[in-house]
């Protein structure tokens, strides 16, 4: 005890100063220390739950843009498809046109070739009529002075009957 009053150390007041301690760690420790420690643990938490739901969503963005690619991919190969069918169907068309327009210039050939054709053969029969005519006025001309009419009668329904027998 001698050295306790060496040192200005009341005991009395000493206790009373470790009581007040205890009694002031007591209140700190179940008013402020366990709030305090009830707020890091929420706080940690959210900020684990944060990390969480960031890794989720990184998760879930490197698959959605796995899923772009591949959506991208797929849309080109289809575009790359389409074209292709829509180059072979343009071939294919400009192909039946072609065809058809061979047809169609054959026909109109034929047709035209039908028309001249047809009206040559109109065209002989007036020719062949017409010499007929003239052949029948010449032999009438000539026979007029040489024959007597009943002679020049038969001649003519001869020469007549000779030329329908060798019109058909």
């Amino acid at each position: 005890m001698e050295i306790i009053q060496k040192f200005g150390i009341d005991p009395v007041l000493l206790i009373a100063q470790i009581v007040n301690f205890l009694i002031i760690l007591y209140l700190l420790k179940r008013f402020a220390y366990k709030p305090i420690l009830t707020t890091l643990k929420n706080r940690e938490e959210k900020i684990k739950k944060g990390l969480q739901d960031a890794e989720e969503s990184r998760i879930l963005l490197e698959k959605a843009t796995a899923r772009e690619q591949e959506i991208l991919r797929k849309a080109q190969s289809e575009t790359k498809k389409l074209l292709e069918e829509a180059k072979a169907q343009r071939e294919e068309l400009f192909k039946k046109s072609e065809e058809s327009t061979k047809l169609q210039a054959e026909k109109i050939l034929k047709e035209a070739r039908e028309q001249i054709s047809y009206e040559m053969k109109e065209a002989e029969k007036r020719l062949t009529s017409h010499v007929s005519e003239l052949a029948m006025h010449f032999l009438q001309k000539s026979i007029e002075e040489l024959f007597s009419e009943n002679e020049q009668e038969v001649i003519m329904r001869t020469a007549l009957k000779n030329f329908k027998t060798k019109k058909n």
